[in-house]
């Protein structure tokens, strides 16, 4: 069972590999959603994080426990995130026509210590059945109420900027998740799905 997980996953992530999300960024902007941009970079303070790191560049990830491309792009961010050149803000979503998502982000938002509950999440992170899933235990339907109201805010946040992505790129894409944003310059830039080497430069480098 085991080396048939481990032979699915390597599949999975080859797969990204040889056929990686093309990133899609939203287009330049008038001056005034510029200044938009920048009232929904202020705004995300106010979602409902889990942030690891104290120091560097602020980046913001859109991640739905059971992606697995948000795995791949989390996993990615850990080694900047323990050198010190990221402070890394992981905006847990779930999805509502998921009971799995919608659990185990409620699970890791209600945790006691929500930092470890994540990365209990994409450590066991695996592929069952054919599908991928998070590691965490999906929350009791109690506990999804409690946090009912974090989950619409964080989705309402995801779902009010992939507006302004391209339509096309993102059908294309097929996902919603994962989402970064982060500052380049004077400018809020968007990525979803995995950045390329440039963008990836620009994340590593900050505003």
């Amino acid at each position: 069972m085991r080396n048939k997980f481990l032979l699915a996953f390597l599949l999975l992530l080859g797969s990204l590999l040889l056929f990686p999300l093309q990133p899609v960024l939203a287009q330049d902007a008038a001056p005034h959603a510029a200044d938009h941009d920048l009232q929904f970079w202020d705004a995300l303070s106010h979602s409902y994080y889990v942030q690891e790191g104290s120091r560097g560049s602020l980046v913001y990830l859109f991640l739905e426990p059971d992606c697995p491309y948000c795995h791949v792009l989390y996993n990615w961010l850990q080694n900047p995130v323990s050198s010190g050149k990221l402070r890394l803000r992981v905006v847990i979503i779930g999805f509502p026509n998921s009971s799995s998502s919608m659990g185990k982000a409620a699970a890791i938002l209600g945790a006691k210590d929500p930092v470890q509950a994540l990365k209990e999440n994409e450590k066991g992170f695996a592929i069952h059945n054919g599908a991928p899933e998070g590691g965490i235990a999906p929350a009791s339907a109690a506990l999804i109420q409690k946090q009912l109201g974090k989950l619409q805010r964080n989705f309402n946040f995801l779902a009010g900027k992939e507006s302004l992505l391209d339509p096309q790129s993102v059908q294309q894409s097929g996902v919603s998740t994962p989402m970064l944003v982060y500052r380049s310059g004077k400018q809020v830039q968007y990525v979803l799905g995995l950045p390329d080497h440039q963008q990836w430069q620009q994340i590593i480098d900050g505003p």
